[in-house]
């Protein structure tokens, strides 16, 4: 069976965590095989928690900061596997009271030098470096492979660090001297994103390069380049703001996805989203008392998304729902036009066509490629997902009471 991939554009920590407690659920009952974590948080507190939450990074983009990867000591060694064209960068953080650290700077220099250079704490996310920090030189032209992950180790003893590449000893130096071992930091640089080999777990952290706005063209990158890797897999992407997720359908949504390869895009039934509330409110499952829910023009913006006030008065009548359905006209609507992505799916065989160029990748998935190829997007009308917000909602919208609701519903179920 085709394995099933969850991509999260991730952001705020708070509308996150009831998120978390769904596709852990779903993770557990195997539904769901591995669950991606873009990292794309704009707050040093978000970043952290996302960190603690999910891990050291698989993926960063070449200007990404350094993330913690491991440690190394005199009775165990560091070992990566890494794939990356140039400029791997390693931090080693001494486990003492020192002030410096030491930087090696891998295939540096176009892939032709390897470095060592010894810097003040201070300056470990600080990217710039003078021309003449550099300790130690040697060429090493063509260190790092292209073609294969690049197998790094660092060993520490009494005499010292040695460092070995694809099983060259390519550096050794005994004024690094780790009596108490030490932590281990990685990054890319100069043009090169860094892959770290997998480490067998299922949920996995990714981050793209920071100020990208929008940033979100970097994931679908990603997973285009690698094709071959994902070609048969069924991908999810939602909001890190889904606050309710009907798991028990999410089988079923799935199963639609996989045998429906004519669709381009399939959206689950969202709470919250313009072109679904039209639909809900067309089925008779919203109330004409909650107001007209219109066509949204061009399948964009509408007075649902305008409105905070709006956006409270659906998100409490779904919560008071007896069932938490929201049925629409058809178990499948057909939809030729722009929708909002909160929870979508695509197959992995469709990557060939999602090297997105940055801009609006909304406005791509769901009205220029599916124009381009001949297709049509379709709702699936029995999976319900509830999505907090949209930024013009913000103002009026009572998000920790929602939160909270939405939290307390989360928690009723596993009673």
């Amino acid at each position: 069976m085709a394995p099933v991939v969850l991509v999260t554009f991730a952001g705020r920590q708070k509308r996150m965590e009831i998120l978390t407690d769904y596709i852990r659920e779903a993770m557990d009952r195997g539904i769901i095989d591995e669950w991606h974590i873009w990292d794309f948080t704009r707050s040093q507190n978000d970043h952290e928690w996302i960190s603690r939450e999910f891990g050291p990074a698989r993926y960063m983009g070449s200007g990404a900061q350094y993330q913690l990867a491991g440690t190394v000591t005199n009775q165990s060694w560091f070992r990566a596997s890494a794939s990356i064209t140039n400029d791997l960068h390693i931090a080693i953080l001494p486990h003492d009271d020192s002030d410096h650290f030491f930087e090696i700077v891998i295939g540096g220099w176009d892939n032709q030098y390897t470095a060592l250079r010894k810097l003040p704490r201070s300056e470990l996310m600080n990217s710039e470096r003078p021309n003449d920090s550099a300790t130690w030189t040697r060429s090493t032209p063509g260190i790092l492979s292209p073609g294969m992950p690049n197998q790094i180790v660092l060993k520490s003893d009494a005499g010292g660090v040695q460092l070995h590449v694809n099983h060259v000893l390519v550096g050794q130096w005994q004024e690094i001297n780790l009596p108490f071992g030490a932590s281990i930091m990685v990054r890319g640089g100069w043009g090169a994103g860094l892959e770290l080999g997998n480490s067998g777990s299922r949920i996995q952290r990714f981050l793209g390069n920071p100020d990208e706005r929008p940033p979100y063209w970097q994931a679908y990158n990603y997973y285009a380049t690698r094709l071959q890797r994902f070609s048969d897999t069924v991908f999810l992407k939602c909001d890190d703001d889904i606050v309710y997720v009907d798991v028990d359908k999410l089988d079923g949504f799935i199963e639609f996805r996989r045998s429906n390869p004519n669709y381009f895009i399939v959206s689950a039934n969202v709470v919250n989203n313009g072109v679904c509330a039209y639909w809900q409110q067309v089925a008779g499952s919203l109330p004409d008392r909650l107001g007209q829910f219109e066509h949204p023009p061009g399948g964009f913006g509408g007075s649902l998304w305008q409105s905070g006030k709006r956006a409270t008065e659906l998100h409490d009548f779904f919560l008071q729902s007896h069932d938490k359905r929201l049925p629409l006209p058809a178990q499948v609507v057909e939809w030729k036009g722009r929708q909002s992505i909160n929870f979508i799916s695509w197959l992995g065989k469709d990557l060939v066509h999602m090297a997105l160029p940055k801009g609006d990748d909304e406005a791509q998935l769901t009205i220029d490629l599916p124009e381009l190829l001949g297709r049509l997007t379709a709702i699936y009308s029995d999976f319900m997902v509830s999505h907090l917000s949209f930024g013009p909602q913000e103002n009026g919208l009572d998000v920790d009471r929602l939160i909270d609701a939405y939290g307390a519903l989360m928690q009723a179920r596993r009673k």
